[in-house]
């Protein structure tokens, strides 16, 4: 197994209140709604691949220095963990998966929001259950949903496998499991590896569950802290898997979450679902507010200055997270930031 750093790379918000727009772009702030993880990483392999640019996904035009943040709304939810997953699907203890899906199935499908909102959801085990039980009109508002790319698959397994104790079968069976049931109801072909949270990453992982699974990338969180720290200090959180197991020495394109950082849940700071304690954005004197931004410009320019691309995401979620309603912000947007206004 060989990793290898690469030249080019590829949630939870609030929104500002309208009249703060004209305070945002002093900060050269572009707001431009444009992907979900199924995008951000084909527009980090179109060019690599040659492939056809994706319309969710465009070559923003800006200075040379350029830098899209793509932000990530999700939610990663055990199956199975410290609660049973009949706990967790009906709610125990703020935990509570099915309320997760109808909220942002409502929220999705809000039209008085000004933008499409987007999200990103991983495991079919609770998914399936999920949308067998909507009525046939909420099944056909989430296929539109979904065709709309603003409700999106990744991984698309059962569940999120663990990669040191599993068998290659185990992993196998799991994945087969989820991705025939999405292609067989929805049509769904998951594109994008998602081991945000097994402690450890495996061969087998990186060579037979990645381009065998038709994934063109794969996104992780965990990480030994030496390496992680090694990989920040040299820019290379991102870059090619070449597994020794893939046929014709194939490379698959490999990015940390959590804005690098170990873990896959939003920038400190800015975690704005009722399991955290930041504040939000909205409601803030333009002082206090100009503060946030300055904050977040700060973490997005640390966070570039650890891959040598263009592009850097922010994983917007975490266990359990998008519960609420009022707490939902399921935007996905660009943040055009010239490089020389980041500290």
């Amino acid at each position: 197994m060989k990793l290898m750093s690469r030249t080019k790379t590829s949630n939870q918000t609030k929104h500002t209140p309208y009249p703060c727009y004209s305070m945002i772009s002093r900060f050269l702030l572009v707001l431009t709604v444009i992907t979900t993880t199924k995008a951000a990483s084909r527009y980090a392999g179109a060019e690599r691949q040659g492939r056809p640019e994706d319309p969710l996904c465009p070559r923003l035009q800006g200075p040379s220095k350029t830098l899209n943040i793509h932000i990530v709304p999700h939610t990663h939810d055990d199956v199975g963990w410290l609660k049973t997953v009949d706990q967790y699907y009906y709610g125990i203890q703020q935990a509570h998966v099915s309320l997760i899906l109808d909220n942002v199935l409502h929220q999705l499908l809000d039209t008085s929001s000004p933008h499409n909102r987007t999200f990103t959801y991983v495991e079919t085990a609770f998914f399936s259950r999920w949308y067998l039980s909507l009525s046939s009109a909420q099944q056909t508002s989430l296929k539109s949903l979904i065709d709309k790319k603003q409700f999106s698959f990744a991984n698309g397994g059962w569940c999120m496998h663990d990669e040191a104790t599993t068998h290659f079968m185990g992993m196998i069976d799991q994945t087969t499991l989820g991705h025939d049931f999405l292609k067989r109801e929805l049509g769904v072909v998951p594109t994008v590896g998602w081991q945000i949270d097994p402690f450890g990453h495996s061969a087998t992982q990186g060579g037979l569950m990645t381009a065998g699974m038709g994934f063109d990338a794969l996104f992780f969180g965990r990480i030994h802290y030496v390496d992680l720290e090694n990989r920040q200090k040299d820019g290379e959180c991102e870059g090619l898997w070449k597994s020794s197991s893939l046929d014709g020495g194939e490379s698959v394109f490999w990015g940390l979450s959590g804005s690098y950082r170990g873990n896959y849940g939003a920038p400190d700071g800015f975690c704005f679902d009722v399991l955290c304690d930041d504040d939000p954005l909205v409601g803030l004197e333009e002082n206090d507010l100009q503060q946030r931004i300055e904050k977040f410009l700060k973490l997005v320019g640390e966070q570039a200055g650890r891959t040598k691309g263009g592009n850097v995401m922010l994983t917007m979620g975490s266990d359990f997270q998008e519960e609420l309603p009022e707490l939902l912000s399921t935007l996905c947007v660009a943040y055009v930031v010239q490089y020389s206004t980041i500290p």
